[in-house]
Formats: structure tokens, sequence, C-alpha cells
């Protein structure tokens, strides 16, 4: 992987990157050369109209009408981003995937499918042409939907409690932590091959949660405090991580994600922060601390980073989404 220009300023880490006036947040702080910039949120307090009328307009009056003592985000998760920008939220709290439209100001609830109600969501993945792939931990299965969020299939073969999902030339990689494994499957749902066992040698896991894939497939391996990085059919490369709770170590991790330099971002919900990393495991930058004020979390889980470097982070008890970009 590629690591950032100008890597010596940038290990200048900074866990708070407020600039003199607040309204600009970027890390570092100035006057060092920033590297990551906030740019707006998703939450409660803004006005997203419904899509569509019907069951799912009741499920939107319960979320954001009379019954106030309940918000739209209960227990955010999973989140992934369409090629045309549209956000997927999962929600096992909600029972459900959250739908959100920026531009438009729009919001869709997903919660029940010709296959049966969502009972624990957690992963999303999308693919190129918007397809969506949903892994459902208590289900034990990955629903399938067309970009029209109509559900094709399930998949189901050899998963026990599916969790991260990522995809990479026509595979898809599904960490399960019930098994202790990454299974490995086609587009159609079609098994190919696993790998992992539990442990803590190199290959091994203990509860794997999250993945990801560039030029490699990186595993969040959650209870060993690392992560560990594959070759496409499993083969161990590299790992990183060690436990603890400052900058540079793993406390809780929870989620992962690649910038468009090979970059390697991981959320963290003990120390309310997202790290990046280069390949080496080195630490470059440590972005947010616990708080309720912009750039700040509480609980951080799932990430994701578009084509345009955009970072997409779910803030899970500040019941929001967060979204930064990487300057280059």
């Amino acid at each position: 992987m590629k690591v950032l220009c100008g890597i010596i300023l940038f290990l200048l880490v900074s866990a708070k990157g407020y600039t003199q006036d607040d309204t600009s947040l970027v890390w570092p702080a100035l006057p060092d050369k920033p590297r990551i910039k906030y740019v707006e949120m998703i939450s409660p307090d803004q006005p997203f109209k419904h899509e569509s009328g019907g069951f799912f307009s009741k499920i939107t009056n319960f979320l954001f009408g009379e019954q106030k003592e309940r918000t739209w985000l209960v227990q955010p998760v999973g989140i992934a981003v369409a090629p045309d920008g549209i956000i997927y939220v999962a929600d096992p709290g909600a029972h459900g995937v959250h739908i959100f439209n920026r531009e438009k100001k729009e919001y869709d609830f997903l919660s029940q499918t010709k296959y049966g109600n969502f009972l624990s969501p957690v992963g999303i993945a999308i693919d190129s042409n918007g397809t969506i792939y949903i892994t459902d931990s208590q289900r034990g299965d990955v629903l399938v939907l067309n970009k029209d969020r109509d559900p094709q299939f399930t998949i189901k073969t050899n998963l026990s409690r599916p969790a991260g999902i990522t995809l990479f030339q026509k595979k898809l990689y599904i960490a399960d932590p019930g098994r202790q494994k990454i299974l490995i499957f086609d587009l159609d749902g079609n098994y190919i091959s696993e790998f992992g066992q539990r442990g803590v040698g190199n290959g091994e896991f203990n509860y794997p949660i999250a993945v990801t894939a560039a030029n490699a497939l990186c595993v969040v391996d959650a209870l060993n405090y690392r992560v560990q990085e594959f070759d496409f059919v499993g083969k161990f490369i590299s790992k990183f991580g060690t436990q603890g709770n400052a900058a540079g170590l793993l406390a809780s991790p929870k989620s992962i994600a690649l910038d468009s330099d090979g970059n390697v971002y991981v959320t963290d919900a003990l120390m309310d922060n997202f790290q990046i990393f280069n390949k080496e495991g080195q630490l470059l930058l440590v972005v947010g601390h616990r708080g309720d004020r912009i750039g700040e979390f509480m609980s951080p889980g799932g990430i994701v980073i578009d084509g345009a470097d955009n970072i997409y982070v779910v803030d899970m008890l500040n019941e929001r989404i967060q979204i930064f970009k990487y300057l280059k």
C-alpha cells in the first residue's frame, strides 16, 4: 500500500482537530497541513422527507413523528455507500436498514422482505451495479437486493453469525465471528472457500468482525486487537496492532476502510476515535475523541470510504453519521 505524502508531518498525531473558530474541523489542527476535514453529519435534527407511502411512511412517522422517545437510529452498526451516493446503514437495534439520500434529503427504512424480517442486520456491501448485500448475524444469512431494493436471494451456506462483508473482483468476503473464519462466495451466492480458525497465531482469529479489500484483504481481528492482511485466497501476509488505550493501540476495534492511497482506517469503540495507519501498522493520525460535538464520537462503529475519499463513520451512541474527507 502507498503511504501519505509528507509522512513525517502526518505523524504529528492530533486527537483534537478544532480550528480557532470551531467552524471548520481539520486534523492535524492548523498550522500543520490538514489531512482529514470534517464535512457534515446526518442526524435526527436534519429535515429528511420520506421517499414512499404506505407501511414505510408509518415507520417514518413512528421514528420522526409523535414518538419522540425513539430516534431514527437506534443501534447503527454497518454502513455502505451505493454508486449513486445513497447511504445504507444497518441497524440491529431497529431490526432494519436505514436509507439516506443526502442530495434529495430523502429517507427510507427497510425491515421486511419476502424472505422474512431483518433480525440483526450488521454488515452491508454494494457492488458497482448497485446490488446490495446485507448480513444478518441472528438469521445467519446474507440477503441480496437489486438496485431497486427488491430481494433476489439469500446466502446461507456454511454461515453462522455473519458480520462484516466486502466485495472485490466479483467475490464476496464475509467475516463470521461465530465460526472464526472468512468465507468467500461468488456474486450469485455460490460458496467458494473459507479460511481461518480460532487462535492467536498468524492467520488465526478471535472474533473477526470486519473486512475490506484493495490490494489485499484486511480483517479486523477484534479480540486479538489487531488487523491481519491476506491475499485473496486466504494466505497470511502481515499483521499489526496491540491491545491498549493509547494512540496507535487498539482497545475495541470495530470496522476498517482504505482510502485511495491505501492507508488503513480503524474505528475504535472504546477510544471513541478512528485511527489511520500505513501498511506497516505505523500510526499516521488519530481523529476524534469522546463527546457529542461535531468531530467527536461515542462508540464509533462502521466506516466506509467512497471513490472520492469521503469518509462515512457510524457514531453509534450519538445516533448519527459523521462525514469527513481525506485531503491529499
